[in-house]
């Protein structure tokens, strides 16, 4: 019962940290023109989103997310910006890599795997570590490790959900 409410409240506490993750990146690039940009990256739980700013304050975003990518751009941005913004981004990138090649693993999954392993496997020593060692000359019911390996069998299933 207690790994139960243990990987409920895992998953619960997994939800709300996976749900935007914000690990900002900026950096200026100088471009073909010699014009100087920032360029924004910030990294979404379903994708990643790019900025553009000029020094004249215009900028110009794009998100790639698991919804299409699309530019969204201030109104008074030139054809001859929206296309230095493509420069930039794919500079940016050439410098940094794709953003969508780096793979983001939720450590949650993993600890919830890890420990769904050891309770399915080890599910004598889940038991003693939990309740047996309060206990002088008691053994665990074969119910009861039939539920831990059960618990961690599900504990393991729940971790790769979290993971992927």
């Amino acid at each position: 019962m207690k790994l139960f409410i243990s990987t409920v409240f895992i998953i619960y506490i997994s939800f709300f940290t996976t749900i935007y993750i914000s690990a900002e990146s900026s950096e200026e690039i100088t471009l073909d023109s010699g014009e100087i940009v920032t360029v924004f990256l910030e990294k979404l739980s379903d994708g990643y989103k790019y900025e553009v700013e000029f020094e004249n304050g215009h900028y110009y975003s794009e998100d790639h997310s698991a919804d299409g990518g699309m530019g969204l751009w201030s109104h008074s941005l030139t054809e001859e910006e929206i296309y230095l913004a493509r420069e930039a981004i794919d500079k940016y990138e050439e410098i940094h890599g794709d953003p969508a090649d780096r793979s983001s693993i939720n450590p949650i999954g993993i600890l919830v795997i890890i420990l769904g392993l050891f309770f399915a496997i080890f599910p004598y020593a889940a038991w003693y570590l939990e309740i047996g060692w309060k206990l002088n000359n008691a053994e665990p019911s074969d119910l009861v490790l039939f539920f831990n390996r059960a618990g961690g069998i599900i504990g393991i299933v729940i971790g790769l959900f979290i993971l992927f």
